[in-house]
C-alpha cells in the first residue's frame, strides 16, 4: 500500500548498518581541514535522490554534517584535542528513514574521537629572561635554572620539549646542563672590563616531525668583582726640587700628577696613597694619603740629596689593602753644577753566556734620561762593548773567562759645558763550558813480571779554568782498583791476577751544572796455566792433578816461545824500515765551534798503553789482546812516545826519536810493569 515491495522471503534490512553494531565510530585528526570528509557511514539502503533510505542529523549546531544525498559525514567547524580550539571528541545521532513505509525512524549513534596533531609550539614560562652574573662566577656553576616551555600538545612526543643555546656572537658562554631541563650552566669566564651586558638567545621544541618551536631571549648583566688591582695612569713620575728647597714646599710632578684610579670600574674603591719603602731619602718626603702630593718633610741643605731619589709609591682599596699598585717618582735637584757620575767606580758583574745585545749594566749619572755623550780611555774595550748616549752598557761580542777574566776602564760623559768621570770594573763570570777530557780516548796497560799496586797513570783535564776534576772508577773489575786525585791506578790489594780486566774512569768537573766524561781502560796481567781472560787470585795449595795441568801448560808455552823467538828475529832485522812506513795521521780540524783547549792533539794518539802509550800506528802492528788473551813482546824495540805527551815537540823531533830508538825492552821503574 505504500509502494515498497519486498520480495518474498526476504526481511527489510534498511538503517542497519553492515557490520551489525549498535553505533558507528570514526577517529579523525584535529589538523583535519573544514570541508573535509570525515567518512562513510556504512548503512544499509540508498540514500541518493530517489533511492531507499534518507539520512539526516538529529543536532542541529554539531561541528559534523551529512551530506545530502550521500552517507558522508563532512566537517563543518575545527576539531581540537586539547579542547581550546574546537570540541576534543563529538557523539551525534543519525537519523535514517526507511523510505516508502511507515516504519518511524532509526536512530543511529556516531561517535567521532579526535586524535592529537603536533600543532602546538613550546610556550616559554615568565620569558624573555634576564641574568644578573658576578664576573669571578667559576665555570661549570649552575646560573639559571628558571628556563621553562610548555607545549599544550598531549602527553607525548609532541608535548616534550628539549632547550638548546642557538649560535650567536655570545653563544659560547652558557650551555644547557641537559636538554630536557632547562638548567643553564656558565661555559668560558666573564669579564666585567671587557663585557658588561649581551644578549643570548634560546631555543625550545618539542619531538614531532617536524618539531614545532619557538625561540626567547636571556639578557646577561655582568656583575663586577674585585678582582682587578689598582693602576697609575703612569709607571713612573720625575720630579725636581725647587730652587729653594723649604719644608712643606709641593713638588711638580711630570708627566702629570699622581693618581691611580680601581680597575674595577663598576666597584670603583677609593684609593689612599703611601711610601712603599724605607731608606733616608723617604726622610725628606711626604706624601698626602688621599690626593697623592709630594711635599718636603724638612728645609734641604746643598749637601743633601746629591743624587737623585727614587721614590716608590703605593695606591691602596680603601675596602681590600691587599689590592694595590706601585710607582716610581725620582727626584733630583736642577741640574746646575754640571753632570755627574752617581758612582766613582762602578762595579758589574757579566756572566759569560749573555749574548751580544744584552745590556749590562747602565751608568747612572744625575741627569737620567738626558742624552749625553761618552767616551772611554781604551779603544780596545769598544771592540767588546758598546755605550749609547743613555749610559747603557752592552754587548757587542760574546764574553770568554778563560780569555779576559775581567775588564777595568774609565768612562767620560759630557754635556757639551760640564764632564765628569768614573771608573767600570766589569767582572765576567765563569760558566761551566767545557766536559772533562782525557789525554787518550783509550787506555791499555800491560803487566809483567812482579805485581806491584801502581799500574799506570791516567791524565785528564778540564777547558775551564776553575774547575777540578773527581776521578771515579766503573765496570765488572772496577772494585779491583782504585783512582788517586792524580790519576795514577792502583790494585787495591797486591796480589797474583791474571787474564784481562775492563773498567772505566769517569772523571767529573766541579762546574754548574757538573760535566763529566768517560773512558775505558783495559789491564792484561800474565797468563797462567788454566786460567779465564778475567781477573782471578791463584791459590797457593795446589793437589797433584794441579801440577799435572801445569805441566801440560808448560809445554804448550815452551812450543809457543820457539815460535816466538822465530818470529823476533825475523821482525830485529828490518826494525827501521818498518817504522819508517808509518805515515803521521793528520789531525782533524773542526771548525764553525770551540775548540777544546784540552789535549788538542789527542786524535793523534788515539790509544795509550801504560804510562806514556803507544800511537795507533804502532798499536795496529801488535797483536790485539782482545783477540789474543797474552799479547806477543816486542823484543828489541820500544814503542814511540805518544804525540803530544809531554813537551811540545814537533813531527820532525818524533821521526828523530825513531831513529834513536832503544832496543832495550823498557821496565818501570816502581811498577814492573811492561811496556807494551
Amino acid at each position: 500500500s505504500n509502494g515498497f515491495f519486498l520480495p518474498p522471503g526476504l526481511t527489510d534490512n534498511r538503517c542497519y548498518l553492515e557490520n551489525g553494531a549498535p553505533s558507528e565510530s570514526f577517529f579523525v585528526s584535529e589538523d583535519l581541514p573544514v570541508g573535509s570528509n570525515i567518512g562513510q557511514v556504512r548503512v544499509h539502503g540508498d540514500s541518493r535522490p530517489g533511492g531507499s533510505i534518507a539520512l539526516r542529523l538529529k543536532e542541529k549546531d554539531s561541528p559534523v554534517a551529512i551530506t545530502p544525498g550521500t552517507k558522508n559525514l563532512t566537517l563543518r567547524r575545527p576539531l581540537d584535542k586539547e579542547g581550546i580550539g574546537g570540541p576534543a571528541s563529538v557523539f551525534i545521532n543519525l537519523i535514517c528513514e526507511r523510505l516508502h513505509t511507515l516504519d518511524p525512524g532509526f536512530v543511529i549513534p556516531v561517535n567521532i574521537r579526535v586524535t592529537d596533531a603536533n600543532d602546538n609550539s613550546p610556550i616559554f614560562i615568565n620569558a624573555p629572561y634576564v641574568l644578573n652574573i658576578s664576573e669571578v662566577t667559576v665555570v661549570g656553576t649552575r646560573v639559571l635554572q628558571g628556563v621553562h616551555a610548555i607545549d599544550n600538545d598531549q602527553q607525548g612526543p609532541f608535548s616534550s620539549v628539549r632547550y638548546s643555546v642557538l649560535p650567536g656572537p655570545h653563544s659560547d658562554f652558557f650551555e644547557f646542563e641537559n636538554e630536557l631541563e632547562g638548567t643553564l650552566v656558565l661555559k668560558k669566564p666573564l669579564d666585567y672590563e671587557s663585557l658588561r651586558s649581551f644578549d643570548v638567545r634560546i631555543r625550545a621544541q618539542d619531538h614531532g616531525e617536524p618539531p614545532m618551536k619557538s625561540d626567547t631571549v636571556l639578557t646577561v648583566h655582568v656583575i663586577d668583582a674585585d678582582d682587578q688591582n689598582p693602576k697609575f695612569l703612569d709607571d713612573r713620575y720625575i720630579a725636581e726640587l725647587p730652587e729653594s728647597p723649604k719644608k712643606g714646599a709641593i713638588l711638580i710632578v711630570n708627566p702629570r700628577d699622581i693618581k691611580a684610579f680601581d680597575q674595577d670600574l663598576g666597584i670603583n674603591a677609593p684609593i689612599y696613597y703611601t711610601f712603599n719603602g724605607i731608606g733616608s731619602d723617604y726622610t725628606f718626603f711626604r706624601l698626602h694619603r688621599s690626593t697623592a702630593k709630594v711635599s718636603l718633610a724638612k728645609d734641604l741643605t746643598e749637601n743633601e740629596l746629591m743624587h737623585p731619589a727614587t721614590l716608590v709609591i703605593r695606591a691602596t682599596q680603601e675596602d681590600n689593602p691587599d689590592r694595590y699598585a706601585l710607582a716610581t717618582l725620582t727626584v733630583s735637584k736642577k741640574t746646575g753644577k754640571g753632570i755627574q757620575f752617581l758612582h766613582t767606580v762602578f762595579y758589574i758583574k757579566a756572566s759569560e753566556s749573555l749574548p751580544v745585545g744584552s745590556i749590562i749594566a747602565t751608568l747612572a749619572n744625575n741627569r737620567p734620561g738626558e742624552a749625553l755623550r761618552y767616551f772611554v780611555s781604551d779603544q780596545n774595550v769598544l771592540k767588546t762593548f758598546s755605550l749609547n748616549t743613555k749610559g747603557d752598557l752592552s754587548l757587542k761580542k760574546k764574553l770568554d773567562y778563560e780569555d779576559i777574566p775581567e775588564y777595568v776602564f774609565k768612562v767620560f760623559a759630557t754635556d757639551g759645558i760640564t764632564n765628569d768621570s768614573s771608573v767600570v770594573n766589569i767582572t765576567v763570570e765563569d760558566v761551566n763550558e767545557w766536559e772533562p777530557r782525557f789525554r787518550y780516548p783509550h787506555y791499555e796497560f800491560f803487566v809483567e813480571g812482579q805485581l806491584n799496586e801502581l799500574i799506570g797513570k791516567i791524565e785528564a783535564a778540564d777547558g775551564d779554568k776553575n774547575d777540578k776534576l773527581a776521578l771515579t772508577l766503573t765496570g765488572a773489575n772496577a772494585s779491583t782498583f782504585f783512582i788517586t786525585p792524580t790519576g795514577e791506578l792502583r790494585l787495591r790489594e797486591t796480589k797474583d791476577y791474571s787474564g784481562v780486566a775492563n773498567l772505566a774512569v769517569t772523571a767529573t768537573d766541579s762546574g754548574i751544572p757538573p760535566k763529566s766524561a768517560t773512558v775505558p781502560v783495559t789491564v792484561h796481567f800474565p797468563e797462567s796455566g788454566g786460567s779465564a781472560s778475567i781477573i782471578s787470585n791463584r791459590g797457593n795449595n795446589g793437589t797433584s792433578i794441579i801440577l799435572t795441568g801445569l805441566g801440560a801448560v808448560l809445554l804448550v808455552l815452551a812450543f809457543v816461545v820457539a815460535l816466538l823467538i822465530a818470529y823476533i828475529c825475523k821482525v830485529k832485522r828490518h826494525p827501521r824500515q818498518e817504522l819508517a812506513t808509518i805515515q803521521p795521521e793528520k789531525p782533524r780540524v773542526i771548525t764553525g765551534s770551540k775548540k777544546n783547549p784540552m789535549f788538542a792533539d789527542r786524535s793523534r794518539t788515539p790509544t795509550a798503553t801504560a804510562m806514556g802509550g803507544i800511537p795507533s800506528e804502532l798499536k795496529s802492528r801488535i797483536p790485539s789482546p782482545k783477540v789474543h788473551p797474552a799479547p806477543q813482546p816486542l823484543y828489541g824495540r820500544t814503542p814511540l812516545p805518544p804525540r803530544g805527551w809531554g813537551d811540545d815537540k814537533t813531527d820532525s823531533d818524533s821521526t828523530e826519536n825513531m831513529n834513536n830508538i832503544d832496543t832495550t825492552p823498557k821496565i818501570m821503574d816502581n811498577t814492573n810493569l811492561t811496556i807494551r
